[in-house]
């Protein structure tokens, strides 16, 4: 019985050594060679990707967070990329039978298919893009999909450019290293007001404070105006930009006063002026006084018109030495006229609502007419009016209900161009 006492208290003793290195095997790093007696740190140590080079495949969802990117070729759709991307059939079932998923489902070739991974075949989010920032996000999270229209947040830098005009608006403005799409939307803003063909002169200046907007490191957007500031003359226009609620946009001078008009100045790019409204003009073809009721603008055959304001086409068809017209009725005292055209825009007929800026036909030498060119026509009550001298009625101001917030924003924006001004031009 002794002996059979001391054969299972050894019997214990050796199993526990044995446990004791094997644990201290697994737990504990080797000693590196000339450690001992020097200075060693032990550092942390970090896992590396991996890239197998032979037929093995890792999958992407064994690593949380990973992304997995796909371009829409021909023939794919959305449920053989989500199968190759490794995502499990239930996951699958489950976002087809979301709300939303045929959105989801409208790929096209180019489109670039995003799906950012949990683990063991569970998506997180599956991102739908045409342009990498804009498209259709669905979103995994307790048990069910969400799916919705996103939009990626974006870098803003901010810019600024102070230009005085030497030759032209456009070539100033490029000098100073503004982009086309900015000079054209600065036009656009102002163009309400200054016609940037005949009243811009030498020495007029601008301010313009502005957003360009990037993404991983790359422009993806043209800029965006906050506030700007045009010098014509002894004439100041400010422009400063405000979002609604809803995300719509609208720019308002300094007392709440919308930069845009209810109409566009012209209905055309034109050429030049051809003939301008008189009453007592010689007409070209009937080589007698006629009264010449509009403005006509000379541009190629073919041009796109648009209409200058929105409205209800009152008229669509052949009349007379007008050719093809278009009549738009704009409200119960406003209409406009659109003569010689080509042709009519493809399925705009009688009774139709346009737009201001829609097109509505193109430049033509219907009727009576000596060469390509559109016959504008502005009426109010009924009555002709000259369109290069008509005050055109705004467009609604602020409302009262925002005016308090403009005007704590477009104090901050006029400081902060007048700050800015002051850094490019302060004389110390």
């Amino acid at each position: 019985m002794k002996n059979l006492f001391f054969e299972i208290k050894n019997y214990l003793i050796f199993l526990s050594l044995f446990i004791f290195l094997f644990l201290a095997l697994i737990f504990f790093p080797p000693i590196p060679d000339g450690a001992l007696g020097s200075d060693y740190e032990q550092k942390e140590v970090t896992r590396e990707k991996v890239l197998f080079t032979d037929n093995r495949l890792l999958s992407m969802f064994e690593v949380e967070g990973a992304i997995q990117v796909f371009e829409v070729e021909k023939n794919d759709t959305l449920l053989n990329l989500l199968k190759r991307s490794g995502i499990k059939d239930a996951y699958i079932r489950a976002l087809i039978k979301t709300n939303g998923s045929e959105k989801l489902a409208q790929i096209k070739v180019g489109d670039i298919l995003e799906i950012k991974n949990s683990v063991n075949g569970e998506p997180k989010e599956i991102f739908l893009t045409s342009n990498e920032l804009d498209g259709i996000k669905a979103t995994y999270k307790n048990g069910f999909f969400t799916i919705k229209k996103f939009s990626r947040p974006l870098d803003k830098l901010e810019r600024f450019a102070s230009v005085t005009i030497e030759n032209s608006l456009y070539e100033s403005a490029l000098s100073a290293g503004l982009s086309d799409s900015l000079i054209m939307d600065l036009i656009y803003i102002f163009g309400w007001d200054i016609d940037f063909i005949f009243d811009i002169r030498p020495g007029d200046k601008f301010d313009v404070l502005y957003e360009d907007y990037y993404w991983n490191g790359k422009q993806v957007k043209n800029a965006d105006i906050k506030a700007a500031r045009f010098l014509r003359g002894n004439k100041v226009f400010t422009a400063i930009r405000y979002y609604y609620e809803d995300g719509s946009k609208e720019y308002f001078s300094l007392m709440g006063k919308n930069v845009k008009k209810a109409f566009l100045r012209t209905p055309v790019e034109f050429s030049y002026i051809s003939s301008k409204y008189d009453l007592n003009r010689k007409h070209p073809v009937l080589n007698k006084i006629r009264a010449h009721t509009g403005v006509d603008y000379a541009a190629p055959k073919g041009t796109p018109i648009i209409s200058t304001s929105s409205g209800t086409v009152s008229f669509i068809g052949n009349k007379g030495g007008y050719g093809k017209l278009i009549e738009i009725k704009h409200s119960e005292d406003y209409s406009t006229r659109y003569a010689h055209l080509n042709k009519f825009k493809k399925g705009l007929s009688l009774g139709d609502k346009v737009s201001q800026g829609e097109i509505i036909g193109f430049v033509g030498k219907t009727g009576l007419a000596t060469g390509y060119h559109l016959h504008y026509e502005f009426r109010v009550n009924g009555m002709h009016t000259d369109p290069l001298t008509v005050k055109l009625p705004d467009a609604e101001p602020i409302s009262d209900s925002e005016k308090e917030r403009f005007q704590s924003l477009a104090v901050q924006m006029i400081n902060r161009i007048d700050n800015l001004y002051l850094q490019i031009y302060a004389v110390n």
